[in-house]
């Protein structure tokens, strides 16, 4: 059978066992034990002096997988006899410690004995691609795919195994994809019926398919590795790799910590954890990390890369300090690396995805494409770097790199979204203004591109510049994707910010673009004019500080400029945090946003990012959000601003937000009780005959489950307790319901409504039954005593605004619409509502405002379009009037009323050939309209 080609990352080398283990039963048994993970029950049994080279090879396993590297490496050379797989395993050690030179020894004896040792030769090609001798690496890559089409039979497990690693690299190297199918359909699973305990098998068809973003097939295999062996350093590494590119950091450092509890020196576990510290924008605890990975092995070039990318974010990219004229600690690691590595590839590779961790686009492209050029064989950088241009709106270029990216590779899930992402926008059409290039299906999103590149130029861009004291260098990229090849607008959002499904947002910025999923490719309608401001904030401050702002600082000033009004839910939510001692503080509030546990960290994490900034500004100056940012721009931390800037400690600053996050919170009225189950309920109203609201709740339960005997039964019970309990009141007024009598049904509503406890259901039915019996001001008055007892239930204020909407009382209605508006900020209906009254007062920019606002929601409203044409028409701004009529006539055309007044209106702008052209489309469609012919006559 002849090696195809596949695709899979080195990462560390297993602990297996050749063919000869399987010779005796005791050996058998040991090696058993290894594979399973049962380590310090394998050493114990083998004891300090194994009686066979067999024993000794594994009790080194064993003891290396327990963490003990040097005690293996001693028992290894404590064995006299000198044998190929003795001096294999040796060389593995040394390579694993940096020894770079005795691992070449030992490995060069061990295939002088045996010319097939696969350990050694795996060993030899990966010593060469160390050193950076390519063509020797590849020639030994090269080895195992002929030895495996010259082989008839594979006895051995390990055999094949090092077989499907070396084949995996040569087809890397050689751009052979076809190789990933034939490892994970053929030759992996050809491992396990082998030897079913290989859980190396298994590891590496995970860490092929999580090369290619498969997540799903990774986890299984993961998954199968994981019930082989729970203990396996090796495993863990690449479960915390797989929650890391998740974003669940936590996670990833918890499993991280694991590995490392298992092997203390665990190269891969000790990466992990200094990534997720650069996830988490910790620099500098990632390099005290990295820098301890590096000194226990010193040759290894991703180490490196990582270490030095954790400078970078902490003091940034220059090699030399402008103050004291000494090299940076980059720069001085950037020149040791370079004298010490032939070729540093690798190091590049690293540092670029270290970058692109915190954002450090630019630096990230730059070493990403160093790394292509001095070794193009890593063809998963490629990719990388076609995503980081992405980001950066480089799109011509990224395509370039991508196309390469997807022939090396095309199963990479990443790469091939993102080519299709591109094919889709390459059907887009353009919008360039003075700051924005705005890009769109032009069959879907003309009118939308159209208006928010206005809004954008006339509202947001001077603003939020202004506000922020900072201009982009270069013109923002905005896009706008709508449903297209059976794929959702948001699917081609995810897929252009990520390359992945799904993201959880309808915007995201990557610092110097944004992307967004048209508001008419959604189910629901939303607030987009609140979204491009709230993300073209995070490309200014993003910019403004060489991308060194912390997550949940942009967000603060993101939700600062989105709108006036916070969402009415955040002080209950932060009541009940706060209540519950469950807030974030600066350490943690980062989490709610990059993995939320649930749907409140979410929406916690953006209150408590505002309320920080509001703290801030209270505490130490309206200019101390604009001093962060500097600092920040200067490469500090917010520990140091809070230090150096503020002069605050932070314990005593996190105590005074928390001080202050209590004072805003005063006055939320939370419900306390204490949801008990049914059979709770029942024995605590078995136990407690007097307890009336114990009584009254079991009946509302019967009442609600349709136990209607039931249901009378404690009613009534609670009504002897208590003559005045609201709830039961409320409960036997339902009874009276259903059986039609309702004149007792209301006197028993009045009772529970007109109770001094506030009884909310019946409070509400009784509003209801008022407002049926068309009682307005009765109704009012109980809606009225629901907002005064649930001031943060909009559900009262709208039932009040149905009225005021029935009585056409436009003076209720313009001082309650405002509020209801402020905290529904997708509601283009309210919108609306209130253009026209202000229509009808002739407050006529008071009316182009809230019809602004609807189109912000909606923008193919016809409606909406047509409120604002009317206000313009009454500041007498024709032309603009009569742009607004023509986009209400061409969104609606039956309304041929519109477009008769556009026409008439650009003709009284003195546009004639705009009138004309009006008046044609009409006539197209009405061909005996009058006021058409009229004007196509002057």
């Amino acid at each position: 059978m002849t090696i195809r080609q596949i695709t899979i990352p080195l990462l560390t080398f297993c602990l297996v066992l050749p063919a000869w283990a399987s010779f005796a039963a005791d050996i058998s048994e040991l090696q058993t034990n290894l594979q399973r993970g049962r380590y310090a029950e394998l050493v114990e049994q083998i004891g300090e002096k194994p009686a066979s080279a067999e024993e000794a090879i594994l009790l080194a396993r064993g003891l290396d997988a327990l963490g003990k590297r040097d005690e293996a490496l001693a028992a290894i050379q404590a064995f006299s006899h000198e044998a190929a797989h003795l001096l294999a395993e040796e060389a593995r050690l040394q390579f694993e410690r940096g020894e770079l030179d005795l691992a070449e020894a030992a490995t060069k004896k061990a295939i002088a004995l045996d010319e097939q040792q696969t350990l050694a030769r795996w060993l030899l090609a990966e010593l060469a691609r160390t050193r950076g001798d390519f063509d020797a690496a590849q020639s030994g890559y090269e080895w195992f795919v002929d030895y495996y089409n010259d082989t008839d039979q594979f006895d051995s497990a390990e055999d094949l195994f090092y077989i499907g690693q070396a084949a995996a690299q040569y087809a890397r190297w050689t751009r052979n994809s076809g190789q990933f199918q034939f490892l994970v359909n053929d030759l992996y699973p050809e491992v396990l019926a082998k030897d079913p305990n290989y859980w190396q098998a298994e590891l590496a068809m995970s860490q092929l398919f999580a090369e290619k973003y498969n997540r799903g097939e990774a986890a299984k295999h993961l998954n199968k590795a994981i019930a082989i062996n729970a203990t396996s350093a090796d495993i863990l590494a690449h479960k915390g790799a797989i929650e890391l590119e998740g974003y669940q950091v936590d996670a990833a450092l918890r499993t991280a910590k694991l590995a490392l509890e298992l092997q203390p020196q665990h190269t891969r576990a000790m990466q992990i954890e200094g990534k997720a510290k650069l996830t988490d924008f910790r620099p500098e605890e990632a390099i005290l990390l990295f820098d301890e990975v590096v000194k226990r092995n010193p040759t290894n070039q991703k180490s490196q890369g990582y270490l030095a990318a954790a400078m970078l974010a902490a003091d940034g990219s220059e090699l030399i300090d402008a103050d004291s004229g000494e090299p940076t600690r980059f720069g001085k690691l950037l020149k040791e690396v370079e004298a010490q590595h032939k070729n540093l590839g690798e190091f590049y590779a690293a540092l670029g995805e270290g970058c692109d961790i915190v954002r450090k686009y630019p630096d990230a492209a730059r070493y990403m494409q160093k790394a292509r050029e001095a070794m193009p064989q890593l063809i998963g950088v490629h990719g990388d770097l076609g995503m980081v241009l992405m980001r950066m709106g480089e799109e011509a270029t990224a395509k370039q790199v991508l196309d390469e990216a997807f022939a090396a590779d095309p199963f990479n899930v990443r790469v091939k979204n993102t080519l299709e992402v591109l094919d889709v926008l390459a059907s887009y059409e353009t919008i360039e203004t003075d700051h924005f290039i705005i890009r769109f299906d032009p069959s879907k999103d003309r009118l939308l591109a159209v208006y928010m590149s206005r809004f954008l130029e006339e509202n947001v861009f001077p603003k939020v510049c202004q506000g922020l004291g900072y201009t982009p260098k270069d013109k923002s990229l905005i896009e706008l994707f709508n449903q297209a090849k059976n794929t959702s607008g948001h699917g081609w959002f995810s897929a252009r910010m990520v390359g992945l499904p799904y993201i959880g947002t309808v915007g995201a910025c990557a610092g110097k673009m944004i992307a967004m999923a048209s508001p008419d490719s959604v189910p629901e309608p939303y607030n987009w004019a609140h979204v491009i401001r709230h993300e073209f904030v995070h490309v200014v401050n993003l910019q403004q500080t060489d991308f060194n702002i912390p997550h949940w600082f942009t967000e603060a000033l993101a939700v600062s400029y989105e709108s006036e009004q916070r969402p009415p839910e955040w002080k209950t939510l932060l009541a009940r945090r706060l209540a519950e001692d469950r807030t974030f503080n600066l350490d943690t509030i980062n989490y709610g946003f990059i993995r939320p546990s649930d749907q409140d960290d979410w929406t916690m994490a953006y209150c408590q990012a505002y309320y920080y900034s509001r703290f801030i500004q209270q505490q130490f100056g309206d200019d101390a959000l604009a001093r962060m940012l500097t600092a920040y721009r200067n490469y500090q931390t917010t520990d140091e601003i809070l230090s150096d800037l503020f002069k605050v400690d932070k314990a005593e600053f996190e105590q005074q937000y928390l001080d202050f996050l209590k004072q805003e919170v005063e006055g939320v009225k939370l419900n306390v009780s204490v949801e008990k189950t049914f059979a709770e309920l029942y024995q605590a109203a078995q136990d407690h005959p007097e307890d009336a609201q114990t009584q009254a709740e079991l009946a509302h339960i019967y009442l609600k489950r349709k136990a209607l005997p039931d249901a009378r039964k404690f009613a009534r019970a609670a009504l002897e307790a208590d003559p005045d309990n609201p709830l039961a009141h409320y409960v036997e007024g339902r009874l009276f319901l259903t059986i039609g009598d309702t004149e007792k049904a209301i006197e028993k509503f009045e009772l529970a409504a007109g109770s001094s406890q506030f009884e909310r259901n019946s409070v509400a039915l009784l509003a209801g039954l008022r407002l049926k019996q068309k009682r307005f001001d009765d109704a009012l008055k109980l809606y009225e005593r629901g907002v005064a007892e649930e001031p943060g239930d909009l559900d009262w204020q709208e039932s009040i605004l149905r009225i005021r909407l029935i009585q056409k009382d436009n003076d209720a209605l313009s001082e309650l619409i405002p509020k209801i508006a402020l905290q529904k900020h997708h509601d283009p209906l309210l919108r609306k509502k209130m253009a026209e009254i202000m229509i009808q007062r002739e407050s006529w920019e008071e009316a182009i405002r809230w019809s602004y606002e609807a189109i912000g929601i909606r923008v193919t409203d016809a409606d909406a379009h047509a409120l604002l044409a009317q206000a313009y028409r009454g500041q007498k701004k024709w032309d603009l009037a009569a742009r607004e009529f023509e986009v209400a006539g061409q969104l609606r055309p039956k309304t041929v009323s519109w477009s008769v007044e556009a026409a008439e209106l650009y003709a009284k702008a003195g546009d004639q050939e705009k009138a004309q052209a009006v008046a044609k489309k009409i006539l197209e469609l009405h061909p005996e309209n009058q006021a058409a012919q009229a004007i196509l006559n002057d």
